[in-house]
Parts: C-alpha cells; structure tokens; sequence
C-alpha cells in the first residue's frame, strides 16, 4: 500500500478481480504516463490504471516535498501513488528511467510488461495486448 499526493492510500488491492494496468514513472517522467493513458484510454475507455511515480532521487526526498510537486504538476483528479522505497520497480524488476507499463490479470498475475514512450510499434503492441483485459471503444 502507498500513499498518493492527497495522503489517500492504494494498491492493487483496490482493483479485486479486475486487470488493471500500471503506469510506473520518476516523477521527472510523470508527463509520460498521462500520454500513456490518453493514448490507451482513446481505444480502451474501460481501462482500470493506477500511477505510481519511482522516486529513484539520491538521497530520497521525503514524502512531503514528493507530494507538494504531484499536487503542483498532476490535475486534481490524478492520483499518483509515491513509491519512496522503489518497491514497483525492485518487485516487478523495471528500469525507471522511461515509463513502464505492467498489466496484471483479474487475478493480479503479471501477464505483460513494457517500457518506453507512447509512440510506434510500442504503442500498437500495447494496446493489441490490452485487448483482451479492457473493452474497446467500439464495444462499449
């Protein structure tokens, strides 16, 4: 469980048997994941996502100053979860330093991963993949 820039807790657990699709960025990378989800959510309006920002800074800030730049940078209605001790890249073995993207079955299974920027064949690939977990925009 991990804290948002509101001091709201979440986690998978807030998504029991659904697939959800994670988003984890630096915080220096952050406008990455709302064109991931503007790109996804365009051909997928059902996607269930949760954002986490990977404060990978030496030494760490702390969760306050964390927070004050998502609540500057991030819309209101944006929650991003504040991963201070890396737990989504070390768990789930990913390399921060572009955003990546882990989908999780209804069971909370990894069933995919991705890194990079929204753009090309990364973003074709993603979205044939994501298709079978969320309904299209011509199905709902």
């Amino acid at each position: 469980m991990l804290q948002d820039q509101y001091g709201q807790n979440g986690g998978l657990g807030d998504y029991t048997g659904e697939a959800v699709l994670a988003i984890v960025a630096t915080p220096r990378k952050l406008r990455w994941i709302g064109q991931w989800e503007a790109t996804i959510r365009a051909e997928m309006p059902g996607l269930m996502s949760i954002r986490i920002a990977d404060v990978t800074d030496r030494p760490t800030p702390n969760y306050k100053k964390v927070a004050d730049i998502l609540r500057k940078r991030v819309p209101e209605d944006v929650s991003v979860l504040i991963d201070l001790q890396n737990q989504w890249a070390n768990n789930y073995i990913l390399e921060t330093s572009e955003p990546c993207l882990v989908l999780f079955d209804s069971d909370h299974n990894v069933v995919a991963k991705f890194r990079g920027r929204p753009k090309g064949k990364l973003v074709d690939d993603v979205i044939d993949t994501l298709r079978d977990y969320f309904p299209a925009a011509d199905e709902s």
